[in-house]
């Protein structure tokens, strides 16, 4: 009985929360793309921080550290905010909400395409190599990391496949850095 239970919260939990998952539509992609690329000068001097110091070393994944990171990135640039009003947000509170499920999407399905990869370069290993790999910590925080990948809505991921190419650009990701 108990475990019937576990199991109902679980999946009411789950629910809940893909039921409060900001839904990411093409309009959104195109805006956000369009936006960002009249902002990138206005931003691209600004150091995003990738401390260390956190306790939780994948806090890049939370929305509220990506909205900051967006909201401190365009703090007081007036410029930046009369981009961000001219296509159609109402504040650049609500670009960088938007702007955060969108990154994290993104994040979540490059980190995990990495991943992948590295999992058939495993397969690829004398069993010996792969043993003592997989017993190394560091795998411990690979597998923490596919977990929290996953764990993005898959919706918000399939709604920014179709402009990959675009946020490639965009990030100044090229195909040798993914690989």
């Amino acid at each position: 009985m108990l475990k019937r239970i576990a199991v109902i919260v679980s999946v009411l939990f789950l629910l809940a929360g893909q039921a409060l998952a900001m839904n990411i539509t093409s309009s959104d992609m195109e805006r956000f793309i369009n936006t960002f690329e009249q902002l990138k000068p206005h931003v691209e001097d600004h150091e995003f921080d990738d401390d260390d110091d956190d306790d939780d070393d994948l806090n890049f994944l939370e929305i509220d550290t990506l909205k900051d990171q967006f909201m401190e990135a365009l703090a007081d640039n007036r410029e930046a905010e009369r981009i961000i009003r001219d296509n159609g947000y109402g504040s650049v509170a609500a670009f960088a909400e938007k702007s955060a499920y969108i990154l994290r999407a993104y994040i979540a399905h490059t980190g995990m395409t990495g991943l992948d990869e590295f999992q058939t370069a495993l397969q690829d290993m004398p069993a010996e190599e792969r043993e003592m790999l997989m017993a190394m910590p560091f795998f411990q925080t690979i597998q923490d990391t596919r977990a929290r990948f996953a764990a993005v809505p898959a919706a918000q991921v399939r709604a920014i496949l179709p402009y990959m190419d675009q946020l490639n650009a965009l990030f100044d990701m090229e195909e040798d850095d993914m690989d």
